[in-house]
């Protein structure tokens, strides 16, 4: 059984799909799905677009999120507030003093980690702080075959200028049909490895299975979370939770270009066979093995017979 207050000392790797069905998971600044140059013109989402995902469902839950984009109020505008006012403003709610420990109080920067300049009170020095996140999170790259991206003129209920007889047109790019792949990796290490001479950080940084079981659960749900006009259409559909045991030094390599995405019928079938055979190899490392998906969109067939797998519906 966890116990919430406890170190958390075990690396994980693992994987989450996203699917997006006639949406638009991360556009660039075209507004159009991000693609990879490579001959398929492969459609990806970064790392970021999941981890604001993450953060938003943090933020919604009540959880103390130090990235995040909030106002202030000037002259009758909402203006974005700086890093600077940022932090003042997470200073003053969290009644905490240092950088050090309002980060340790926030969970994003405490699983992702931070780079963090602030002019300090003398004039002309800064207070510099990087911190390495435990958690690393890879792009999400498309692994079903298609990549078709269509375009809709939106016609606005606006004039452009007074007088004008028509309204505006506008467009959107949305994708057909995508599963982002991403990989993830939890290393408790690296707290450990770049701050062993810092025993502050080791003593607020280190991570507990309290904050782990907030990260699984946001990796299962996050994306479904959103419910903006561009992202709804795009949802968690599967997690690969993977636990290493606690001395184990393997290394695990990225596992989304191992996935198969095949239409059936009535479901969409994920084939892991080939993540179930490099995991086999691992099979010594290995503590527990999670898979989370959700039954009534996929078929995803799985080696029952290995006791470490244990699946779950989301």
């Amino acid at each position: 059984m966890n116990e919430p207050g406890k170190a958390f000392k075990k690396r994980c790797y693992g994987i989450v799909m996203v699917k997006s069905e006639n949406s638009n998971f991360n556009a660039d600044f075209t507004g159009s799905p991000r693609r990879l140059p490579d001959q398929k013109s492969t459609i990806y989402a970064t790392d970021k677009a999941l981890k604001y995902a993450i953060r938003k469902y943090w933020v919604d839950a009540g959880k103390n999120v130090f990235v995040w984009k909030t106002f202030r109020k000037e002259n009758e505008e909402y203006l974005p507030l700086t890093l600077e006012e940022r932090f003042h403003a997470m200073k003053d709610s969290l009644h905490k003093e240092s950088p050090l420990d309002i980060f340790a109080q926030c969970i994003d920067t405490k699983l992702f980690g931070i780079t963090f300049a602030m002019k300090a009170k003398k004039k002309g020095e800064e207070k510099n702080i990087s911190l390495t996140g435990p958690v690393q999170i890879t792009y999400g790259v498309n692994r079903f075959d298609e990549n078709i991206i269509f375009s809709n003129d939106i016609l606005s209920p606006y004039a452009k200028d007074s007088g004008d007889k028509s309204s505006t047109i506008g467009n959107e790019n949305k994708a057909r049909e995508i599963y982002y792949v991403f990989d993830f990796v939890i290393n408790p290490q690296n707290i450990l490895n770049h701050y062993e001479n810092n025993p502050e950080v080791l003593e607020k940084m280190t991570i507990n299975e309290s904050d782990i079981s907030s990260l699984k659960e946001a990796l299962k749900y996050a994306v479904t979370n959103l419910n903006s006009s561009s992202k709804i259409g795009s949802e968690n559909i599967l997690n690969l939770f993977i636990t290493l045991n606690e001395n184990s030094r393997a290394q695990l390599p990225v596992m989304k270009n191992l996935v198969k995405i095949e239409k059936e019928m009535a479901k969409t079938k994920i084939n892991l066979e080939a993540v179930s055979g490099l995991l086999d190899t691992y099979d010594n490392d290995l503590e527990s093995i999670e898979l989370f998906f959700n039954k009534d969109l996929l078929n995803v067939p799985y080696p029952i017979e290995n006791k470490k797998w244990k699946q779950v519906s989301l």
